[in-house]
Order: C-alpha cells, then structure tokens, then sequence
C-alpha cells in the first residue's frame, strides 16, 4: 500500500510536467529602469537640447548616421554613404528595414523634411542650424536615396549627419507643436508609452525586423532630481543604474547588500563644466575683468576637494579634457588675487566703502543662475562667492528648477551662468557655441561673445581639411580666448555610475556610457540576476 500511495501521490505532478512540455509557460516582462536628472523638456529631437530629453529621445529617434565610442561615424538609417573627392556632396542610401511607429517606412523624404525643418528660422534648432547652414542643395532621387550638395566643404561634416531624423508626416499633420513635444513619432526600437510629468517615463519594445537591437521590452525614466533621493532609490532596488557622488560611492562599497546587486563604474565624461559670462553686462564687457574673474579662485585645490581621491582635470579652453584639440602649452589660470585686483583696478572698478568695486556709480555685482538640486554647484558656487567678494565683486546666486534655468540658459537671459556643456553630437568645434553669428535663442552663443579674430580663425578650422593643419587652427582658438575669454573654463571630471548586476553588455568608452551607438541600445538582460 505504501508503494501504490506514492504512485498516486507522483500523478499530479507529472501531469503538471506533462502540461508544461504542451504549453510553456509565459515569459516575464523584462524592464530596464533608468533616471534622469528632471523633466524632459521637450521629446522633438530636432530642438531639445537638455539632457534628460537627449537620454530619452535617443531611444525613440535613430540617427542618419550614427557614432561609436570613438567618434566614427557607423551605419544607422543609412546603411552606406560616400563623399565626393571635393567634400562638397554627400549620398545616403537608407536602410530599408527601418519603419516609423505607424508602419509606414523611413525614406529620402524624411531627410529632406528634417534637414529643412532644422534650417527654418521660425524653428528653435540651435544644436543642428549651424551644421547646415552652408546646406546648397538636397536631392531625393528614390526613397531609399539621399544627395546633399554643400556650397563650402566641412572638417567635420559626418558628425553633422548624426541628426536624428523625424517623420515628415508626423510633423506636417500634427495639431500644433506641443503634440511633436509630448507624443512623438519615432523609428527607434522603442516607443514612448506613457509620460508622467515630473514622475516618470515608459517606453515599450516596438516589434518588426528593424527593432532588433531592443533588448527590453520596456525601460522606465524616472524623473529623481535630487542625488540622494536617487541613491536611496537605488539601494532599495527601485534603479538600476544612478549616479554616484564620490561621498556616495565610498558609503556604498562598505556596504555588502550594494556589492551583491550592484557594480562601481569609473565613467570618462565627454564634457566640461565652465561658467559662462554675459558679455553684453556692463561688467562683464571688458576682457580684463573676465581674466580678473579667473584668476580670483583657487581651481587646483577646489577640483582635488570636489573629486576625491583622483581629482578632476583642469581645462584650458573650450574642449574636453584630454582632447588633442588642447594646445599642450596653454597654462589654467593662475590662483593670484593679486593679477585679479590689478585688473580690475586698470578696467577702472575701484574698491568702494564696503568693500565692492564700483565704477561710475555701477556696482560690481553679477547674478549667477544654476540648477537647483546638485549639492556640487552648490559647493562650488560658496568658493566662487568667497573668492569673488576677497577681489571686491559681488556675487548672487539664484537657483532655478531644471526647465526655468534650461530655458533661461538658451535664450541667455542670465549674467553668468554655471554650466556643464556635453557634446551631443562628440564635435568639438567651438564655431556653434562662440562665433557671433550664433547669438541666442537661434544660435548656442548664449554669452553673446564677439572677437572678429576667433571668428576668423572658427571659418578658417571649418574650411581645412588636412587634419593637422584643423589641429592647430583649434589650438589657435583656444589661444585667443584665454586672452578674451568667452567664459571661465573649468575642468573635466570623471563620473561614477551604480549599475545593477541585472544588467549586462555596458560598455564604458571615452564618450562615457551615453549618446554613441549601441550605448544603452545595447544593454541587455544579465542571464544571472542578483535580485
């Protein structure tokens, strides 16, 4: 009897694994959830230009052309392209696999429609208009064909062609622009699905032939400003990547729960942190007070203390740290109190009553708006004010929320403003940013600087093709502003990421973990989950 009771007890289960070898079970969702600083301003490609919009666009929207994590240019709509021997014509044949959401395919069509909407004037496209004002001709001779024809050859005209592309018929039949904004009509291989404002974004896989490199089936933004909210949230499991502050990163691999889910990785930044100045202030109009303003504070120890233990690396000029763009003879800024007041005592700013400079009843104060929420802006904000008011000037910080200093910030509606400049795309031409025909909002010179030479020598570095020759044109450039500088530049700094053990194929490259392909495109689902 008790062989025959075990016998009946086993029916049940090898009917169940009779059923599960009929019908497999479902597979569960996987989901990537990922942060961002603050709100998307705006989910049209062709005029965001904050960073948490460019994180979550890149995902919806696929580039003409798109870059590696070593600035090459690799297929991405365009499968294949060549350059004419005189640099002046372009052709593009598009990838056929390649669809919008609605089904309908991604053609020569779409291109023209996107190079046209960008030059538009009426159109608040400042990242990409100055890539293509020299734009001649733009030919469609089939759907899959593309034929560009330049007026004037361009040294780096194919990091020009990683402009994400927009649906022509998305645009033309839209209500009214906040519908491109808010509910935007990719080719990527996600779309978005839900938009909390302030609280989260959803994406979902899209299927089709052209969406195999969507790896999730959803990835969730979530809108954390704060940096320690973000670290809570992702100790208790709720991200699966965050930034690090350095204080954060040392609490967190003493900690064994942070050690079993998660991985430190050590991220090069391709950007700068720099403060820019208005140079249309009274103040701030003459060169001499903005080198007085430079040498005012202490950057070797202030970079050391802000990123311990290796520090950041101070920058010369208007490029990333580390670029060969760089002239290796080029010194920072010197810490010396002393050159600062000698200037400004030549630009004729004396020390009044109080302590501040005053010249011809003007006072020396500057206003300076930053992002709320970031405890380093915060700190380095206290140095420059101790710093300034030793040199006799006043400064007034204002914290603005993400989408008021954004917007502040493009228009340049700001005295000086702190700033970290990431090059999307990874093209270090200074022309886009300090060129006085570039003047905000239609152009990125949002410190109105004008310095005829550095104009010149900005075309003349467009122009040349030979690559050492472009070099020493930067290099020249870069010469220029430290004598007439448009702006304090300040260092480059490494980041630290938390990233879940969940989370496999993340590659770390000298652009940093974002705005290359695959980038996240290619992350994927680890097949051994530490939760």
């Amino acid at each position: 009897m008790k062989r025959l009771s075990r016998l009946l007890a086993a029916l049940p289960l090898l009917a169940a694994l009779a059923c599960g070898r009929s019908k497999a079970p479902e597979p569960s969702k996987t989901t990537l959830v990922r942060h961002l600083m603050g709100d998307p301003l705006s989910l049209d490609p062709t005029t965001s230009t904050d960073e948490p919009g460019v994180l979550v666009w890149e995902m919806l929207f696929r580039p003409l052309v798109g870059v590696n994590g070593k600035r090459e240019p690799v297929p991405a709509l365009a499968a294949s392209w060549t350059v004419s021997p005189d640099g002046l014509v372009y052709e593009f044949k598009l990838d056929p696999k390649y669809s919008w959401e609605t089904g309908a395919p991604v053609t020569s069509d779409d291109v023209r429609f996107t190079l046209e909407h960008v030059r538009d004037p009426k159109v608040a496209a400042p990242t990409w208009r100055a890539m293509f004002e020299d734009l001649a001709a733009i030919e469609t001779p089939d759907p899959q064909t593309v034929r560009l024809r330049f007026s004037k050859p361009y040294a780096e005209r194919m990091l020009s062609f990683t402009i994400p592309i927009v649906s022509a018929s998305a645009f033309e039949h839209a209500r009214d622009a906040a519908e491109v904004v808010r509910h935007p009509v990719g080719s990527g291989p996600y779309r978005l699905e839900a938009w909390e404002t302030n609280q989260k974004l959803k994406l979902v896989r899209r299927d089709g032939p052209g969406n195999a490199d969507a790896r999730y089936d959803e990835i969730v933004f979530r809108v954390i400003p704060d940096g320690s909210v973000r670290y809570q949230a992702g100790l208790r499991g709720e991200l699966d990547e965050f930034r690090l502050s350095r204080d954060q990163r040392k609490t967190a691999e003493a900690s064994p729960d942070y050690t079993a889910h998660f991985r430190t990785l050590r991220v090069p930044s391709f950007l700068e942190v720099l403060l820019i100045w208005n140079c249309r202030v009274p103040f701030l109009a003459d060169p001499r007070v903005r080198r007085a303003l430079a040498h005012a504070w202490p950057r070797v120890e202030t970079v050391k203390n802000l990123y311990p233990p290796e520090g950041g690396v101070l920058v010369t000029g208007p490029y990333a740290a580390g670029a060969p763009e760089n002239p290796p003879d080029l010194a920072v800024p010197s810490y010396d109190p002393a050159e600062s007041a000698r200037l400004l005592d030549e630009a004729g700013w004396k020390p009044g009553p109080d302590g501040i400079r005053r010249r011809g009843g003007r006072k020396a104060s500057i206003e300076m708006i930053h992002p709320a929420g970031s405890p380093i802006y915060l700190e380095v904000i206290e140095i420059m004010r101790g710093a300034y008011a030793r040199i006799g000037v006043e400064l007034v910080p204002r914290a603005l929320e993400w989408a008021a200093f954004n917007d502040r910030s493009e228009k340049g509606e700001s005295e000086v403003q702190f700033a970290s400049r990431v090059w999307v795309p990874p093209n270090l031409d200074p022309y886009p940013y300090f060129h006085s025909s570039q003047f905000a909002p239609a152009g990125q010179n949002t410190g109105f600087y004008s310095n005829p030479e550095a104009d010149r020598v900005m075309e003349a570095a467009q122009r040349e093709l030979d690559p050492k020759k472009r070099l020493e044109l930067y290099r020249q450039v870069a010469r220029l502003f430290a004598e007439d500088p448009p702006a304090d530049f300040m260092w480059s700094a490494d980041q630290y990421w938390a990233m879940s053990r969940r989370v496999a194929d993340v590659e770390v490259t000298p652009l940093g973990l974002f705005h290359f392909l695959q980038g996240p495109l290619g992350w994927r689902p680890a097949l051994a989950a530490a939760r």
